[in-house]
């Protein structure tokens, strides 16, 4: 345990004092951050789905097509909490029984493999 928080400060170390290793260590640590990032995401666009199938049940609509961004910035201030950890801002698409929240990944292009969503039933 005490190799590994060694190993952790002298990446963080690295990672400020010469700033040309970065793209070395983004790419050592891809295979573990990248899985840990994925996870992280699908829990918040998840939360988000709730949240807008609860917009849906009290006002009888949801925020999709142009009113999303909107209702995006009124319900979460931090822009943080609107996008992807890849700086993307949430997608919504609606079916008939749920609601998708999507990412576009870490490439941001629209409709590639490395795109992901996540189902929130909706309340019918």
């Amino acid at each position: 345990m005490s190799r590994l928080l060694l190993l952790l400060i002298l990446a963080t170390v690295t990672w400020f004092y010469f700033p040309e290793t970065r793209a070395m260590l983004l790419d050592v640590a891809e295979p573990i951050v990248l899985p840990v990032m994925r996870w992280s995401t699908q829990e918040e666009m998840a939360a988000v789905g709730r949240n807008a199938v609860d917009h849906e049940r009290l006002t009888g609509g949801l925020p999709i097509g142009a009113g999303w961004i909107s209702w995006l910035q009124y319900r979460y201030v931090s822009n943080e909490s609107r996008t992807d950890p890849w700086g993307s801002t949430y997608q919504l698409e609606a079916s008939q029984d749920s609601v998708w929240t999507l990412s576009y990944g870490p490439d941001r292009i629209r409709g590639t493999e490395d795109d992901f969503r996540v189902s929130t039933p909706r309340d019918l």
